[in-house]
């Protein structure tokens, strides 16, 4: 199979194009040349974490199938999954019926799952949730740096890398937040397939030489337009000739994957990328809604883990998934459900253990108003993630009194 490796000197050579264009480096360029002489940016074999944000609130209890407790049934008369339907995988719970291809990487040995997670004093706000599990932060903190924010800042100060964490998505997700901007995102991952040669980038050079001095505000928006066609470049040329192992499906779910998949396996100098599928706060008519978006969730998941496998790079790729909060356990009269507490992680790759992990969620002991209490916190999974995967102190990141969860990674 043809592939292309970004090597330094490619990285070199788009940090001198900002140069030649006249334009002013930022920041998370600075020093990229002098850093690039002695560090092994994008170095075969380096690890990589993918995160997938599944936005809204996924319903855990309707993608893990509970199907053999009575209770969820009796909460859910019109939404619950039958159990003929359910594709099981032990004598308790199952995959919803729309997720058969993640239920074969369960079969293959491929896929991990961290039942009942949560955190103490949960919020059921979709901003405040979401804050928490970006930041890393207890529910009674307001910390504005994010978790791998952080991880950058403090671990990887050598590492100049202009594209160190890629969002795929509508806005840069706070779990980037740090001292330095770190991340490069990109709402339409199309605008990474750029068309135009040297006769664009002329055109662009002659128009920020005509309005320098003109308009500040315009001037300053060519030099982003002019940065963003460098780095749009390169990707181009890492994965033009970098071909996928397996179909994907097309929804932009799905292609963002495809073009994650091709920079990991062309070693593009990124530690971690950041996908989301978003939609998933039903509070009405949620049936035909949901299994529509775990389709598109199982199936994106399955061909990025097969295509990974195939292509030799899922070794040293981890991929985690996670949304800010669960569902009710009990359906709403909209044939919806509202926000709940505890709720499902997918992990694959990488050195996790597959398999089920943490205590399943009990129906029988619910909260004062009938949510899930939650048996993990999530931050002990960033804990394992961060000093297990990436190496890092992850007692001074994320706190010292979170621990790494047993058992998740090797």
């Amino acid at each position: 199979m043809t592939s292309i490796r970004i090597s330094r000197r490619r990285v070199l050579q788009q940090a001198g194009v900002f140069t030649s264009l006249g334009l002013t480096v930022p920041s998370f360029l600075s020093g990229t040349a002098q850093a690039l002489e002695s560090s092994e940016i994008g170095s075969s074999g380096e690890r990589v974490l993918v995160l997938v944000q599944l936005a809204g609130g996924n319903d855990g209890l309707n993608t893990l199938v509970p199907y053999a407790d009575d209770i969820y049934y009796r909460s859910r008369p019109k939404l619950s999954i039958a159990k003929e339907d359910v594709h099981k995988i032990d004598d308790y719970a199952g995959f919803h019926p729309e997720m058969y291809a993640i239920k074969d990487l369960w079969d293959s040995g491929l896929l991990s799952m961290v039942q009942n997670v949560g955190y103490p004093n949960p919020d059921l706000s979709h901003f405040r949730s979401t804050e928490i599990w970006e930041t890393g932060s207890p529910s009674d903190k307001n910390w504005t740096s994010g978790w791998l924010g952080r991880y950058f800042d403090n671990e990887c100060k050598g590492n100049a890398s202009p594209l160190l964490a890629l969002q795929l998505g509508d806005r840069t997700a706070q779990t980037f937040s740090g001292e330095r901007q770190r991340c490069v995102t990109l709402s339409n991952p199309d605008l990474f397939r750029f068309s135009g040669g040297a006769e664009t980038i002329q055109d662009l050079k002659r128009l920020h030489s005509e309005a320098k001095s003109s308009n500040p505000t315009l001037d300053f928006m060519r030099r982003t337009g002019n940065g963003m066609l460098n780095a749009s470049q390169m990707i181009v040329d890492a994965v033009k000739n970098q071909k996928t192992t397996t179909e994907y499906l097309p929804f932009q779910f799905s292609q963002s994957l495809k073009m994650v998949a091709q920079l990991i396996a062309a070693e593009v100098p990124t530690r971690v990328f950041y996908v989301s599928l978003t939609g998933f706060d039903h509070h009405a008519t949620q049936n035909m809604r949901h299994a529509t978006l775990l389709q598109e969730l199982s199936e994106g998941l399955s061909s990025f883990v097969t295509d990974l496998k195939q292509l030799g790079c899922l070794d040293r790729t981890l991929v985690m998934t996670f949304s800010e909060f669960g569902r009710r356990v009990a359906e709403n009269q909209s044939e919806g459900t509202d926000h709940g507490t505890a709720n499902l992680m997918f992990l694959a790759g990488g050195t996790s253990k597959a398999g089920l992990h943490g205590p399943r969620p009990n129906l029988s002991a619910l909260d004062s108003v009938g949510d899930l209490v939650h048996a993990i916190d999530f931050r002990s999974i960033y804990a394992s993630v961060l000093s297990q995967w990436l190496g890092a102190d992850s007692r001074s990141l994320i706190g010292p009194d979170v621990s790494p969860l047993p058992g998740l990674l090797a």
